[in-house]
């Protein structure tokens, strides 16, 4: 079982993906924007963090930057999970520190492959996609 932040402004993508996530039979938390996403994350000290870019206040690079930055959260995987698809963003993804990139909406059989199943007993499949 993973420990996952979701970092995402829209309700309808946050109760979608955690409802899946916990399907899968991870714990997870959320947070609808920068600020109190780093609260969260500090708080909870998940083992990947799937953040949105495009976010109110303090955007998702930055939270990701803040995240890699911070000594007591080293290990923690934060994967970009965005509508944007252009190079320009995913360049400042990798510049900004993001171990995968994934571009909404992400399928429910991406989320297994890429976080396991729990219920199933089943392992991670894939790795993170680069940016």
């Amino acid at each position: 079982m993973l420990r996952i932040v979701l970092v995402e402004d829209s309700l309808d993508v946050v109760h979608t993906t955690a409802l899946l996530l916990r399907e899968l039979g991870h714990t997870v938390e959320y947070a609808m924007n920068g600020y109190i996403a780093l609260d969260v994350i500090r708080r909870v000290r998940p083992d990947f963090v799937v953040c949105d870019i495009g976010l109110p206040g303090v955007d998702g690079f930055e939270v990701c930057r803040q995240v890699k930055a911070d000594p007591e959260l080293r290990g923690v995987c934060v994967i970009a999970l965005t509508a944007y698809t252009d190079e320009k963003s995913r360049a400042r993804a990798r510049d900004a520190g993001f171990d995968g990139y994934y571009v909404k909406p992400m399928l429910p059989q991406a989320l297994a492959d890429l976080f396991g199943d729990v219920q199933s007993q089943q392992l991670p499949k894939t790795s993170p996609h680069a940016p």
